[in-house]
C-alpha cells in the first residue's frame, strides 16, 4: 500500500478534529443547524491552518446522505459504513464537489468552462452542487468580472467556497459578496497537543521537549508542523531524541539559545562566538537562528511584563527557564536586544559573510548591557552640577564622588583624596599647583564627569544631548562663598538683551556678547565689536539663525527693527584700552587657558560640549 503522509493521514474529518479555529468552526456548526446558509465563503488566512480543510468538511456537512437534511457531523472516512458523498469529497474526487486550482486556472476562459458553463445544471446526485476554488486570489481581473453575477446570484443549490492567504488581493467586489472567514495561525502548543496525539496513535516514542521544536518550527501551521514531523520520523525512526529534531530541521535548540542568553547576560563573548560556531558546524541557516532568537528574547519580554503562559506561542524553554531568564533583564534590555537583533536579521539578506554578521550581532547585544537609563544620566549630572556650584561631594543615588568606592570611582583608600577648599586634586595625576590656577575646582570634578560619562556605551545612536547646557567652572574649590568677579557690561539696554536671550535658553548668544570689546545701539542698528582673538565670537552671532534671533529680542525690547552690524577692531585703533578691553582680553587669556586644561578637554570630549563661559575664583590669580 502506497505510504500517505501525516498531514493527509491525519486530516480533520469533522469539525471537531480543527485545531485552533473554535470560532470558525462554530459559527460554521450554528449555521447549518440553524439552516441559515450562505451561497458563497471566502476563508482567508496564512498556510496550513485549515482552510481547505474546512471547505471540504462544510461540503461534506451540506451533502451527507446519513441524514435528511445538511448536518453539522458528516461521516468520518475511517467509518466503514461511510456515506458514499463524504467518502468521496474526502478523496477529492465527487462529481458535485469541484475543487478549482485557482493558480492554474487563472483565465477567464477557464472560469467559463469550469464553472459559468456548469453552474446551471443540477447537481447529479447530492443535494448541493459545490465550487471549491483554492487561491482565489490568483485568477485574473477578467476572470474576476465573469464571476461577479454568477456569485451573486448563484442557481438554487449552488454554494461558492474560496479559499486564499493574499485577501487583500481579491477585489471588493468578491468580497462583498461572501460571508467572510479569516482563520489564525495556531498557538505552538495547540500543535504540540495534536502532534502529541499523533505520535500516540502510530506508535512513536518522543518527549516533550521533542514535540515543543517540531511545533515550534511549524510557525502556527498545522501542516508545515505535520510536515516536520515526517520529516523527524524519516531521519530518527520510531525513536526520537530531542537533539535528533534540531539535526533534521536544522534549528537551534532551547539549549543552544539558553546558552546565548547565559553569554549575553555574563558579558561572555567568546561563549557567543562558540555558539555561532557550532551552529555553522551544524549547519544550520543563521537567519533562522536569528529567528528562533528573536522568537525567545519576545517570550523573555511578555514573561518579564505580563507573566501569562497563555502568550507564549512560540516558546523553546520551559515557563521556570523563561523566568530564570527573563530575571536577568530589565524590559528595556530586552527592548533593545530584539531590535538590535531584528536589524541584524534583516541584514542577513543580503550579506556577503552572513557569521560575520551574526558574530558581530550578538557581541553587540553584550555591549548593549553597559547602557545605562538615560534619566539617570540625567540625575546624576544634575547632582554633579549642584556638587560644582556647592563645592560638597554629590549624594545624589548612583553618583559617585571623587574619592568615592563606589561604581566608577576609586577604591577606598586608593590614596586619591578629596583636598579643602581651594586645593582640590585634579584628575590624571595633576595636582593643584599644576593646573591652571583658576580651574582648579573643575579640575577636581573631571574625573567624575569622565566616569559617568563612560555609562554612555558606544556602538549606538543614544546619546546624552543637552543633558548640561551651560557648566561653571567655579565654586567646586570655593568654599568660602566669595562671588566670582562682576564681568558683564552694565548698561541697562544691554542688560534687557541679555536677559532675554537667557529666558530663551540661547546662552551661547549670551556668551558672545559679553566676549564683545563694545555693544552699543546707534540709531536703528546695533553695533558688536570685537578683539581679531575673538572672530569665532562674532561668526556665532552672524549666524542666520542667530541673528534672527537677535532681532527679534531687540525688537520685542525696543518696539522697532533693529538692524545689526558685528566687526573685527584691533586695540591699537582705540586710543586707549579701557577697563573692559583688559576684562575681556583676560577672559580670552582664561579661555585658552581651560581649553588647555587636561581635565577640562575630557570633560568637553565625554560631553560634546562647549566652553561658553568662564569665571575666575575667588583669591586665585
Amino acid at each position: 500500500m502506497t505510504y500517505e503522509v501525516i498531514a493527509r493521514k491525519w486530516r480533520p474529518q469533522t469539525f471537531a478534529d480543527v485545531t485552533g479555529q473554535g470560532v470558525i468552526t462554530q459559527t460554521l456548526t450554528n449555521a447549518i443547524e440553524h439552516k441559515r446558509l450562505h451561497h458563497a465563503y471566502l476563508f482567508s488566512g496564512a498556510r496550513g491552518v485549515g482552510k481547505t480543510t474546512t471547505a471540504r468538511l462544510l461540503a461534506k456537512a451540506l451533502n451527507c446522505h446519513k441524514s435528511v437534511g445538511p448536518t453539522p457531523t458528516p461521516c468520518r472516512i475511517d467509518d466503514p459504513d461511510a456515506c458514499p458523498s463524504c467518502r468521496e469529497i474526502s478523496e477529492s474526487r465527487s462529481i458535485d464537489v469541484q475543487e478549482i486550482d485557482a493558480a492554474s486556472h487563472t483565465g477567464i476562459d477557464n472560469v467559463r468552462d469550469t464553472i459559468i458553463g456548469t453552474v446551471g445544471f443540477a447537481p447529479a446526485r447530492d443535494r448541493f452542487k459545490i465550487f471549491i476554488i483554492d487561491e482565489v486570489h490568483m485568477l485574473s481581473p477578467s476572470a474576476f468580472n465573469a464571476l461577479l453575477k454568477t456569485i451573486e446570484e448563484p442557481p438554487p443549490r449552488v454554494v461558492f467556497m474560496m479559499a486564499t492567504t493574499e485577501r487583500h488581493k481579491v477585489p471588493e467586489t468578491i468580497l462583498s459578496r461572501c460571508q467572510l472567514f479569516e482563520f489564525h495561525t495556531i498557538a505552538t502548543a495547540r500543535i504540540a497537543e495534536r502532534l502529541r496525539y499523533i505520535a500516540d496513535a502510530e506508535g512513536i516514542k518522543i518527549p516533550e521537549e521533542a514535540i515543543r521544536e517540531i511545533a515550534r518550527a511549524g510557525e502556527g501551521s498545522m501542516r508545515d508542523a505535520q510536515s516536520a514531523f515526517d520529516q523527524v520520523i524519516s531521519f530518527a525512526g520510531n525513536e526520537i531524541k530531542t537533539e535528533e529534531v534540531e539535526k533534521a530541521l536544522g534549528i537551534a535548540g532551547a539549549d543552544i539559545l539558553a546558552r546565548v542568553v547565559n553569554g549575553i547576560a555574563g558579558n561572555n563573548s567568546a561563549e557567543a562566538l562558540a555558539v555561532v560556531d557550532e551552529i555553522v558546524m551544524r549547519g544550520h541557516d543563521l537567519r533562522n537562528f536569528c529567528r528562533d532568537l528573536l522568537a525567545y528574547f519576545r517570550d523573555l519580554l511578555v514573561v518579564k511584563v505580563a507573566g501569562d503562559a497563555r502568550l507564549l506561542e512560540t516558546s523553546a524553554a520551559s515557563s521556570a527557564e523563561l523566568k530564570r531568564h527573563a530575571d536577568l533583564f530589565s524590559e528595556s534590555d530586552l527592548v533593545r536586544f530584539f531590535h538590535s537583533l531584528a536589524e541584524t536579521e534583516n541584514k542577513l539578506k543580503e550579506a556577503a559573510h552572513p557569521r560575520y554578521q551574526v558574530e558581530i550581532g550578538l557581541v553587540k547585544l553584550m555591549e548593549m548591557r553597559r547602557l545605562a537609563p538615560l534619566s539617570q544620566l540625567v540625575e546624576r549630572v544634575a547632582a554633579l552640577e549642584e556638587s560644582l556650584r556647592s563645592g560638597k561631594p554629590s549624594a545624589a543615588k548612583g553618583t559617585p564622588s571623587p574619592n568615592s568606592g563606589g561604581s566608577g570611582g576609586p577604591p577606598s583608600g586608593s590614596g586619591k583624596q578629596s583636598v579643602p577648599s581651594g586645593r582640590s586634586a585634579a584628575g590624571g595625576g595633576h595636582s593643584a599647583a599644576s593646573a591652571p590656577p583658576s580651574f582648579s575646582g573643575a579640575a577636581a570634578v573631571a574625573p567624575a564627569l569622565a566616569r559617568d560619562a563612560s555609562a554612555v556605551a558606544s556602538g549606538t545612536d543614544t546619546t546624552l544631548h543637552s543633558a548640561v547646557e551651560t557648566i561653571e567652572l567655579s565654586g567646586a574649590a570655593n568654599a568660602s562663598g566669595s562671588k566670582p568677579e562682576e564681568t558683564l557690561a552694565t548698561d541697562p539696554l544691554f542688560d534687557r538683551i541679555r536677559s532675554a536671550l537667557e529666558n530663551r535658553r540661547r546662552m551661547l548668544l549670551v556668551a558672545a556678547l559679553d566676549g564683545a570689546r563694545r555693544v552699543t545701539v546707534e540709531g536703528d542698528e546695533l553695533c558688536a565689536v570685537f578683539h581679531p582673538e575673538s572672530k569665532h565670537l562674532r561668526d556665532t552671532l552672524a549666524k542666520a539663525d542667530s541673528a534672527k534671533i537677535l532681532r527679534e529680542v531687540c525688537r520685542e525690547i525696543m518696539g522697532r527693527e533693529i538692524g545689526l552690524r558685528f566687526a573685527i577692531q584691533d586695540a591699537d585703533d582705540d586710543a586707549a584700552i579701557t577697563p573692559q578691553d583688559q576684562e575681556r582680553r583676560e577672559q580670552q587669556r582664561l579661555l585658552e587657558m581651560a581649553e588647555q586644561h587636561p581635565g577640562v578637554q575630557q570633560l568637553l570630549k565625554t560631553f560634546r560640549g562647549e566652553i561658553v563661559e568662564v569665571r575666575k575664583v575667588s583669591g586665585e590669580q
